[in-house]
């Protein structure tokens, strides 16, 4: 069964619409109009992602390293938890859904913090789901996504379709983990989705990226101005990239040396809960 947003905003979906493209056709959601996906976007769904698009996130994702503004410390929160892998690597689990906006935005910033330990491949262009709060945010899917990298076990749960369907089941020890973790008092409701999980240490507390950030843009417009220093986008986005970054640096014994001594994830770090 795919996990659940209990997010009590969801509950207002068609109200709070806030992208209704005029290419859009229209369709009733509880009686209230609500967009369809525009055809330039749905064109792309499930379609590998372009070169052009990943050359620009990690692009983004080194410049980054530079900026030294400190994030907000309740972006990341310490918890007791247990290792995710035993083969030395540190642990990050990704638990989601495509339908799900939150999720949406979160997988941005998820995406700039493992550029930096590895090679992300297996990307395919998504979207969140038409008929809810920030219809149609603009995302990838990491259904198929696989990771290479020395310090880092990537694991992705994509628990459910764009259509709510279920997709992927988390394995027993997932779900040891999110049956602990992904509960009050760790977190405010059971079930929430987007849930990160950093090796039993850590777990987010808050988005990296929100969905109104990236209203009415595109795969290529977004990464943009993810790479652009001088972008609001960038500079909301990438304090909180580089606490992740530092909790998983604190994790791996400082590698590698390049991005874990970097300007910007020094910053972070000494707001870090350790």
């Amino acid at each position: 069964m795919p996990r659940l947003i209990v997010i009590a905003a969801m509950l207002t979906a068609a109200a709070t619409a806030a992208f209704t493209p005029a290419a859009s056709a229209q369709s009733s959601f509880f009686g209230i109009s609500a967009p369809k996906t525009p055809v330039a976007l749905h064109q792309k769904l499930d379609q590998p992602v372009a070169p052009r698009l990943l050359a620009t996130l990690e692009q983004a994702s080194h410049r980054g390293l530079a900026f030294r503004t400190q994030p907000d410390a309740t972006v990341l929160k310490a918890i007791p938890g247990t290792r995710l892998t035993t083969d030395g690597k540190v642990g990050l689990l990704y638990v989601g859904a495509d339908f799900c906006p939150y999720c949406a935005s979160q997988r941005w910033g998820v995406m700039l913090t493992l550029l930096r330990f590895g090679k992300l491949g297996g990307l395919r262009y998504m979207l969140s789901t038409a008929s809810d709060v920030y219809p149609n945010t603009v995302t990838v899917t990491f259904q198929h996504a696989s990771y290479q990298s020395p310090y880092l076990d990537f694991q992705a749960v994509e628990t459910a379709d764009r259509d709510e369907q279920p997709l992927m089941i988390p394995n027993k020890s997932q779900m040891r983990i999110l049956n602990t973790f992904d509960a009050p008092p760790y977190v405010q409701f059971a079930g929430s989705i987007p849930f990160v999980y950093l090796d039993g240490k850590y777990e987010l507390g808050q988005l990296l990226v929100t969905p109104d950030q990236l209203k009415d843009q595109n795969w290529q417009q977004i990464a943009t101005a993810l790479a652009d220093p001088k972008s609001a986008l960038f500079r909301s986005v990438m304090p909180r990239v580089n606490l992740l970054t530092a909790a998983i640096c604190h994790l791996d014994g400082g590698k590698p040396v390049d991005v874990c001594t970097a300007p910007g994830v020094a910053a972070a770090k000494s707001v870090l809960a350790k």
